[in-house]
């Protein structure tokens, strides 16, 4: 009978073991957006040119946390907040986008994490966004990172 067994318990061992690995090393949405959020860039029409923290004089961060909660800050000021629940749309054809649902502070957004570099867009604005890195960053020619999405 503990011949019978055995073969079995190996193969679910062995499913279990490889399902888990998979699990850990592929962050989930709410994973990946998790965390604080220095802005850097904004991006702009060609007549008006990129809004940086050097060109408006204010810093802007965006707090991200496990329990659904955005928290966002103005020169050091809370200056809102709101719960999100993230969502992922799209049809067969296309490639899906993220969305991040707000409630109590704009309705939604567009959001795409590549690394340390987040980039927010709006909704109804289908070019540009902005874009936001983990951590201290000093000043640097962020050109361009907006309008790549």
């Amino acid at each position: 009978m503990k011949a019978f067994y055995s073969p079995w318990l190996y193969v679910f061992c062995v499913a279990v073991s490889g399902s888990a690995c998979s699990r850990d090393s592929m962050p989930t949405m709410e994973e990946q957006l998790v965390g604080r959020w220095e802005w850097v860039q904004t991006a702009s029409t060609a007549s008006t040119g990129a809004a940086t923290p050097a060109s408006t004089g204010h810093t802007v961060v965006v707090e991200f946390d496990r329990r659904g909660r955005a928290r966002f800050y103005q020169d050091g000021a809370m200056i809102g907040a709101a719960k999100f629940r993230l969502k992922a749309v799209g049809n067969g054809w296309r490639k899906s986008k993220n969305l991040i649902i707000y409630r109590g502070y704009k309705s939604q957004q567009f959001y795409t994490v590549s690394g340390n570099k987040l980039i927010l867009q709006d909704t109804d604005n289908s070019k540009g966004g902005n874009v936001y890195y983990k951590g201290k960053h000093s000043e640097r020619n962020y050109t361009g990172l907006a309008g790549k999405n």
